[in-house]
């Protein structure tokens, strides 16, 4: 890629880099069209009462801190996340929200997780193996930690499924396939999650494709337009006026009410055979 992709491993990352990503994901998880998508995720998962459930990537906590009270009780929710920073971040997240006893944050790679065959009833890696080197190892990882019978769900975005009414195409396409082929990891990763949970050995695959459908300007995938229109002026893909006038007439539409933008989030889950 053409730009320094912390996701991709926020152990790099300095303090202040992996504080604002903290930050950054917990602000998106309060946006209307994220809280549709971890919804749908925790039911696809379908965590119970007693069950022991990993997430691979977890981030500062948000999916784990909202499967956590369906495992109780007895059962828990361990996290991992490669930054140790982070998982720090996510205790506190988890000591702040009163659910810090049902969820163990671990630092770890998920290419080689530290427990031992069929630990958990079912794993998790959400916005996960797009960021990553080696998402076929982390997947078969996950089907090694996870017992006979057990679940496993992965779920990413299909960035080139992004669709925005504006009236210049031409512009729009240039400016979406810059940032779905130049910045933030691998964005057909949602496409390709069949073939790798298959490739993995995992059986019974069911999809689950979520379309989200935004018109504020708090929704996730705005923010995300504007960044997508930011890093594309960057890259040279589009030019500094060009950028101006797509933004300001998606603003105009916002105002009206007449703006409209949707995408695609495969999540993928299957059984442990």
């Amino acid at each position: 890629m053409s730009h320094v992709n912390f996701w991709s491993d926020p152990s790099k990352a300095g303090a202040a880099e992996v504080g604002q990503m903290a930050v950054f994901l917990e602000e998106r998880s309060r946006c209307p069209d994220m809280r549709e998508v971890n919804e749908a995720v925790c039911k696809v998962l379908d965590p119970r009462s007693g069950e022991r459930i990993l997430e691979v990537g977890c981030g500062s906590g948000v999916l784990c801190r909202r499967m956590a009270p369906y495992t109780q009780p007895e059962g828990y929710v361990i996290g991992v996340d490669i930054s140790p920073q982070l998982t720090a971040e996510a205790q506190q997240y988890a000591l702040e929200e009163g659910v810090a006893e049902q969820i163990v944050f671990e630092c770890a790679r998920g290419e080689s997780l530290p427990y031992p065959n069929a630990a958990f009833d079912g794993a998790l890696a959400a916005r996960l193996l797009l960021h990553t080197d080696d998402p076929n190892a982390i997947l078969s990882e996950m089907a090694r930690v996870v017992r006979p019978g057990g679940r496993i769900v992965a779920m990413d975005w299909d960035f080139d499924s992004v669709a925005v009414d504006h009236p210049d195409r031409e512009l729009t396409r240039r400016l979406l396939h810059w940032r779905a082929d130049h910045h933030g990891g691998n964005n057909w990763s949602g496409r390709q999650l069949w073939r790798r949970m298959m490739n993995a050995g995992i059986q019974c695959l069911t999809i689950h494709p979520i379309v989200t459908v935004v018109h504020k300007e708090e929704d996730s995938l705005t923010q995300s337009l504007w960044r997508a229109a930011r890093v594309s002026r960057d890259g040279g893909a589009i030019s500094a006026d060009e950028h101006d006038v797509w933004v300001r007439e998606l603003k105009a539409r916002i105002q009206d009410g007449s703006f409209f933008a949707s995408i695609v989030y495969f999540i993928v889950r299957g059984i442990v055979p």
